[in-house]
């Protein structure tokens, strides 16, 4: 028997989904008491009423980052395994994956609460009304632009639900791009929202953003063919791939970024004017429990540290095909991890650091001169204890061991595979970029409340870059790029055939043993996409954009395969029936709740 379609849900009376307070604006009382009716058309009531949009953002970016950072390139199992073991090597994925359900009803769940705001916004009272309903209907292409690169073709819903409804039809992916650029058009004519805000709430750059991502897997999606796993590339119109650089030159407003990389990310900076999107968090508000109501990102994307440093889930390591790819001189290397890290993981940002603080260990890039290891404990009286790591594969590093009988430090030279550093406590890097250093350390809890990043001026950039060179204009392509790449004094490109590829193969040549970094294997000559996807890679570590990169560009495949080390052949990422899985599977809940979809409608692959 079918049931109410559970992802798109009816909104009760009272006001159960009503916020506490999350931030300057998102804060509610509860008015449970009263009817939705009564109380969402005073302006009081719909001002609140239009932060429960925004809100439910949390649920698809608080937790872990599952859909968008597993089966990847950049990530790999670490000391705890795989988050999802089926998300992160393909073999065994199912419509009935929790992940992929909880993900796609989420992201009706938030549809539903934009069309409640705009359902309500038609009748209600106060100064804001018109521009809370375009922030609503911002959020509400958001949600959509998420399915489609989650799972392509789904169901529309274009109007608040008051009662049970069980037939929505799978509408084609390119309709659903148009439904979502008609619907931001919409509010580009409107005129309303302000060029900039450093609240948190919508501005015109981010609809701008966003309007330069839609139009951008658009054009991949429609506008190009390619081989069954995405190889030979070939495109058909280059109109959308135009105007996707046309909206992100728009959202880029003529600004180049105003803060070092670090600066960025600084939790003192959280709301900044090189941030265009955030979802927002706010510490110590009454009633709040600060131990559950922050998010996790600062404890993904490393391995646990020592108890007095930091904890992390240990599910999302970098892979050492991002080791590889930051450069001398690039700052994003220390702005990304802890590169030092002392005896207690937080005296990095909270204390005055001298030569006599203690540090606990040291993570050179691969391409420091490994010959003089150490030399950088002699260098310091805080450093003569220091574990030394190289970042390289193999690996090399020094161990520090106070002997009390001869009453000196003993240094002894090692070296194990990265993968065997990747799940070992205390012997790998963390990413240090999301460090929320006021909030309580010692867990993997939600406690961050640094602020979750979705658009910023860099990554605006890089989709200008993408845009402009899938619409034949390298040149500007290319000026792009090395926008981002001299925010991060990492080394201009003359061209993208000069952009060099380091990479491990295994042996000692795979980092610098004091004859220099261009002994190092790497490539040259690679194609453009795959130049801007290494520049997204460095930019971009740890953000939750990796696995709609790869699918949008159709490197999904061929990525995974070389660097995955989860995936040891294409055949893991293809279904029984012969075809590649480029898409999640729509949940089999959906399927067996919804009169409008059946097993036929199922995603190729499942």
């Amino acid at each position: 028997m079918k049931k109410i379609f559970k992802p798109i849900i009816a909104l009760l009376s009272g006001a159960a989904f009503l916020l506490t307070g999350c931030s300057d604006f998102l804060n509610a009382d509860d008015k449970s008491n009263l009817q939705s009716d009564d109380y969402f058309v005073t302006a009081e009531g719909f001002e609140n009423l239009a932060t429960t949009p925004y809100y439910k953002l949390r649920a698809l970016y608080g937790g872990d980052p599952v859909l968008f950072c597993s089966g990847t390139d950049m990530y790999q199992n670490g000391r705890s395994g795989y988050s999802d073991v089926t998300l992160s090597t393909y073999k065994d994925l199912t419509p009935s994956n929790k992940n992929v359900l909880n993900f796609y009803s989420a992201c009706y769940d938030g549809i539903q609460q934009c069309n409640t705001v705009l359902y309500y916004g038609g009748t209600a009272a106060g100064n804001n009304v018109s521009m809370r309903m375009d922030e609503a209907t911002y959020l509400k292409a958001f949600y959509y632009y998420l399915l489609t690169q989650q799972f392509g073709a789904v169901p529309i819903s274009d109007s608040y639900i008051q009662s049970v409804v069980t037939s929505f039809p799978r509408v084609p992916q390119n309709e659903v791009y148009a439904y979502i650029i008609d619907m931001l058009k919409q509010v580009e004519a409107n005129g309303i929202l302000p060029t900039s805000v450093e609240t948190g709430r919508v501005s015109m750059r981010a609809v701008y953003n966003l309007m330069a991502k839609v139009y951008l897997a658009w054009a991949w999606d429609e506008n190009t063919t390619a081989s069954a796993d995405g190889s030979n590339v070939s495109v058909t119109s280059t109109t959308n791939f135009a105007n996707a650089a046309a909206y992100a030159d728009k959202a880029i407003n003529g600004a180049t970024p105003s803060l070092s990389f670090s600066d960025m990310w600084n939790l003192k900076n959280d709301n900044n004017s090189d941030i265009l999107f955030a979802i927002q968090y706010t510490r110590g508000i009454s009633g709040q429990d600060d131990i559950t109501t922050g998010n996790r990102q600062q404890a993904q994307f490393g391995n646990y540290y020592n108890d007095n440093c930091k904890y992390t889930s240990s599910q999302y390591p970098v892979g050492k095909k991002v080791i590889y790819l930051y450069e001398p001189g690039d700052e994003r290397y220390e702005g990304t991890f802890m590169v030092t890290q002392y005896e207690t993981y937080m005296n990095y940002y909270n204390v005055t650091i001298t030569n006599d603080t203690e540090v606990y260990a040291y993570y050179p890039a691969w391409y420091e001169d490994l010959s003089t290891l150490t030399s950088y404990n002699e260098s310091t009286a805080g450093r003569v204890g220091a574990k030394v790591y190289s970042s390289s594969d193999p690996c090399v590093f020094i161990n520090a061991v106070w002997n009390n009988r001869q009453q000196k430090w003993i240094y002894t030279q090692g070296s194990q595979t990265y993968a065997t550093s990747r799940t070992s406590n205390n012997s790998s890097f963390v990413v240090r970029k999301f460090d929320d250093y006021i909030a309580e350390r010692n867990t993997t809890n939600p406690v961050s409340f640094h602020n979750i990043v979705l658009a910023h001026l860099t990554e605006t950039y890089l989709i200008a870059a993408e845009a402009y060179y899938m619409a034949n204009d390298a040149p500007t392509s290319l000026a792009r790029l090395n926008t981002v790449r001299s925010r991060a004094n990492a080394a201009t490109l003359s061209s993208y055939a000069s952009y060099k590829r380091y990479y491990s193969d295994g042996t000692t040549k795979s980092y610098n043993s004091g004859s220099g970094i261009d002994q190092v294997p790497y490539e040259t000559n690679l194609d453009p996409i795959d130049v801007i996807l290494d520049e997204r890679a460095r930019e971009l570590c740890g953000e939750y954009y990796r696995w709609m990169d790869l699918r949008r560009t159709k490197r999904l495949i061929t990525y995974n395969v070389e660097w995955n080390e989860g995936v040891t052949s294409a055949d893991m990422m293809m279904g029984s029936d012969g075809n590649y899985r480029w898409f999640r599977p729509i949940p089999q809940d959906e399927i067996n709740l919804n009169d409008a979809i059946t097993d036929a409608d199922q995603n190729l692959g499942y």
